[in-house]
């Protein structure tokens, strides 16, 4: 029988479009692999099936002109006639979301709840790669490289702005980079120079999270990626790359838009970064083995030219392509990719089992219990045995 595959997309992100371009990536990678692939789209919280798996569905995307489903016990149904009909049940599930709850282990926890084994990291790990501010704390407590940071939260800045501001200039010097803490692809990013454009980036981090994360920018630094998944007990690590921007940072233009194209942006691959590339490679392994982490997972670094020091900036549990083009040196193409990623998240649901669920007698107790108390109150003076 054939594999029946869930491939999820989409989502209340920001970077829904580029969910959208991955995932139509992954459909075609998989035209040829055998599997049975059911694209199935995520928008305003609802599941859509039928006709999501070609690019002029969402340019405008129309819920009317395709099938709204619902999960009910790891299987997608929809309703018809005022009745439920089971439309797909599948075997595995392909993440492809880009931040939101598609990312941030949400979904993770509806397909955990559900029973259906997926190509992605936990919920744990989903939830500290999205959270900016958190995983640079673990990665702090794991003694790697991090750049100085704070975080501010919307509130207290909407409150205080100027006093805000000044207690980032006593711990940080200029300049600084501002983030919202919680989202990816570089939307709301900001550098500030001076206390003016600290307000401003401030302002703009702002609209789009509650907590905004500032720290000091390398002045001659370079982005530096690296990708890594399990497959079996061994963990596969990427080529690195030194993706190509025209700016202070890589922006999303940078990343995705070229004259209104999807393009990539262009990169050196593998980074023109000398010996720092083994120090790169090293500890992407080592964030994916202790935080645990599955599926394909890109780490961001920054690369400081002047002190030649590697800092780790961020890892993206969904990364965009599922960063498939970092394993085509290795000799792994985006088809073989995907399969490695089924075939691993089969193998670990099939050796997991099912979990032995502690049972107790509290309930029956408690029942016995209440029933005893209530039989007291309801007993009159003359019941009561003599003293």
């Amino acid at each position: 029988m054939k594999v029946k595959l869930a491939l999820l997309f989409g989502g209340r992100s920001p970077e829904s479009d580029i969910s959208v371009i991955t995932a139509l990536q992954a459909v075609a990678a998989l035209s040829e692999s055998g599997y049975e692939v059911e694209a199935i789209y995520m928008h305003e919280g609802d599941f859509y099936i039928r006709g999501v798996d070609v690019l002029e569905a969402f340019t405008p995307f129309r819920p009317a002109e395709h099938t709204r489903t619902v999960l009910i016990n790891g299987a997608f149904y929809s309703l018809k006639k005022n009745k439920l009909q089971r439309e797909f049940k599948p075997d595995v599930a392909l993440v492809c979301c880009h931040g939101g709850e598609g990312e941030n282990g949400v979904l993770q926890g509806v397909l955990d709840f559900n029973g259906i084994p997926y190509c992605s990291s936990g919920v744990l790990g989903s939830a500290v790669g999205m959270d900016k501010a958190v995983s640079k704390s673990i990665f702090d407590n794991m003694l790697m490289n991090v750049i100085q940071y704070t975080t501010v939260s919307r509130r207290e800045y909407k409150a205080t702005p100027d006093a805000v501001a000044e207690r980032l200039e006593k711990f940080l010097d200029y300049p600084m980079i501002v983030k919202p803490a919680s989202q990816g692809s570089s939307i709301g990013i900001r550098v500030a120079e001076d206390r003016a454009g600290l307000l401003y980036a401030l302002d703009v981090a702002c609209e789009f999270d509650d907590k905004i994360l500032v720290e000091e920018k390398l002045v001659d630094f370079a982005e530096v990626n690296c990708a890594a998944f399990a497959y079996g007990d061994k963990i596969v690590v990427s080529e690195t790359e030194r993706p190509l921007g025209a700016g202070e940072f890589l922006t999303f233009e940078d990343k995705y838009l070229e004259n209104g194209k999807m393009s990539g942006g262009g990169h050196i691959l593998p980074a023109d970064i000398g010996a720092l590339n083994d120090v790169v490679r090293a500890n992407t392994e080592k964030v994916y083995r202790e935080l645990e982490l599955r599926g394909v997972v890109r780490v961001d670094f920054l690369v400081d030219k002047t002190r030649n020091k590697v800092y780790i900036n961020e890892i993206n549990t969904v990364p965009g392509s599922l960063a498939f083009y970092l394993f085509e040196p290795l000799g792994i193409d985006f088809c073989t990719l995907l399969k490695m990623q089924i075939e691993n998240t089969l193998e670990r649901a099939a050796e997991g089992g099912r979990k032995k669920v502690f049972r107790s007698a509290v309930l029956e107790c408690y029942g016995k219990g209440v029933k005893s108390a209530k039989r007291a109150k309801l007993r009159s003076p003359a019941d009561k045995p003599n003293d």
